[in-house]
């Protein structure tokens, strides 16, 4: 590794460093979003039960196989919740550096940044929800499978499987990243062929030619390609396989056939019963909140990812194609995400935001590199001389990460649960940390009596569907224990925690 390389890779381990801290501080001062309490409640049930069977409307199997993990070791919280997702979101930036020979040293730092300052990546990489781990487990993989091209090394192919393979653990939309990628690899299919006729060549020719590379290449990958597909599986089949008949499954090989049919064909059959066919809605209103997100959480990002696409398109050597393949990527999910959507909710655009930080990273480079080598000598005094492109250069990148920060601080530390672009409506805006903990004193003080811990009083409390067999849709049904969100996750680690029961009264 030569000094270049060091700093750049100092400068993605102090990102990275600066996003783990970012998400980890603080982690459980919000109070539980009706989301986490929902899907919270689910995995403590299959903790109290050992009873899991894949559920589309609470999505991928992910977070219950590994947060239940989690509360056994370190119990239940609102911050052990969203470990795993503050964890995951605050590695991301490592990805940038998988990315170093397709970018500059520059943007290679700048990526990693970007990953790490977004202020909707970060709010929601402090939320126990799928989409933050989806974006960056599917960004992994296309990274990973980038640099097995690069480099020629199968441990890069395996390691991409196993994160796709992750990403499609967490939620059903992992299909539309793959979608994504195959139409960005069409469309740099159709600019190949482009320049093969403008260089006077054939597009027939450059595109058999293309086509025998691309043959030659895999079949000297065969057996890897074969090898990176079964782990990609055995994930899947891992995480969605029901319990606790996996379990009964390792110990009975007979079993193991319909195990495996269960996780993959039956968890295809209800996706399919519960997704598929769209949910009514009008696109244009669905468009415009998203594009108000954007604006919100992460407009210094889109407006350098429009930058840095449209200078590596149309400048000389250019356009490079993991450029403008994450630009197509991020263009179409922001056209697909208003249509497939089934509510509208800040946290579709993160997958917009991931692949867009590519192209934003090179728009970034453009700033950075335009802080000529005067300035630094102008720092040390030895020269006075600093010119308007310097003066320009610098007050842009100090307003661009001064509102980086001013956003990412107001929504995701000082004021998380007030109403705004990158908070959802089902977040509670009322702080209530002391009554919650004044409960949660006298649970433990009461540990040993007998009797209810908690006490829900009135109708609208009353919930005769607790404790719940499995998830369901019926949230907007009187009785149902939803209604008592987002006390309802809080009071079941009680009962879990201390043996005892909530009341339910009229």
């Amino acid at each position: 590794m030569t000094d270049t390389d060091r700093r750049v890779a100092a400068g993605v381990v102090a990102a990275t460093a600066v996003a783990l801290v970012a998400r980890f501080l603080a982690l459980g001062y919000r109070v539980a979003h009706w989301d986490e309490g929902r899907v919270g409640y689910w995995i403590l049930r299959y903790a109290e039960t050992g009873r899991y069977t894949y559920h589309p409307i609470v999505h991928g199997p992910f977070l219950f196989q590994v947060n239940r993990f989690v509360f056994d070791v370190a119990g239940a919280s609102d911050a052990t919740m969203r470990t795993v997702v503050a964890l995951v979101g605050g590695l991301l930036p490592l990805t940038a550096w998988l990315l170093r020979d397709r970018l500059s040293r520059v943007e290679t730092v700048v990526l990693a940044v970007a990953l790490a300052a977004n202020p909707l990546l970060l709010y929601y990489s402090r939320f126990m929800r799928n989409d933050a781990l989806l974006a960056a487990f599917a960004f992994a993989a296309f990274a990973f499978l980038v640099r097995a091209y690069d480099t020629g090394r199968r441990r890069h192919l395996y390691a991409g499987a196993l994160a796709l393979g992750l990403a499609f653990t967490t939620k059903e939309n992992a299909l539309v990243y793959v979608a994504c990628w195959i139409g960005a690899l069409a469309l740099l299919l159709d600019w190949l062929l482009v320049t093969a006729r403008a260089r006077d060549r054939s597009a027939g020719t450059a595109l058999r030619e293309r086509a025998v590379a691309t043959a030659r290449g895999l079949r000297r990958w065969a057996r890897d390609v074969v090898g990176a597909v079964v782990v990609f599986f055995a994930v899947v089949v891992f995480f969605y396989a029901p319990r606790p008949e996996l379990g009964h499954a390792l110990t009975h090989p007979s079993e193991f056939p319909g195990v495996v049919s269960r996780a993959t064909i039956g968890s295809v059959e209800k996706f399919a019963d519960t997704w598929v066919g769209g949910h009514p809605h009008s696109y244009v209103h669905f468009l415009v909140d998203d594009l108000h997100t954007l604006v919100g959480g992460a407009l210094v990002l889109t407006l350098l990812a429009v930058l840095g696409f449209l200078y590596d398109r149309y400048t000389d050597g250019g356009p490079r194609p993991v450029v403008a393949f994450a630009g197509y990527w991020g263009g179409a999910s922001l056209v697909i995400y208003p249509a497939i959507s089934d509510i509208s909710a800040p946290w579709a655009m993160i997958h917009v935001v991931v692949p867009l930080a590519v192209p934003a990273a090179v728009g970034g480079g453009l700033l950075v590199r335009g802080l000529p080598r005067s300035l630094a000598d102008a720092v040390r005094g030895r020269s006075r001389d600093v010119g308007i492109g310097t003066v320009v250069s610098l007050a842009s990148v100090a307003i661009l990460l001064g509102w980086v920060a001013f956003t990412g601080i107001s929504t995701a530390f000082v004021h998380p649960e007030r109403s705004g672009p990158l908070v959802q409506y089902g977040q509670p805006n009322a702080h209530m940390e002391d009554t919650l903990a004044e409960i949660d004193d006298a649970v433990a003080a009461n540990a040993n009596a007998s009797g209810p811990d908690v006490l829900y009083y009135g109708g609208h409390f009353y919930a005769a569907s607790e404790p719940a067999a499995a998830p369901d849709e019926s949230f907007s049904e009187p009785g149902h224990w939803t209604w008592r969100l987002p006390l309802r996750g809080t009071s079941r680690r009680w009962a879990r925690e201390r043996r005892a029961s909530a009341t339910r009264t009229r």
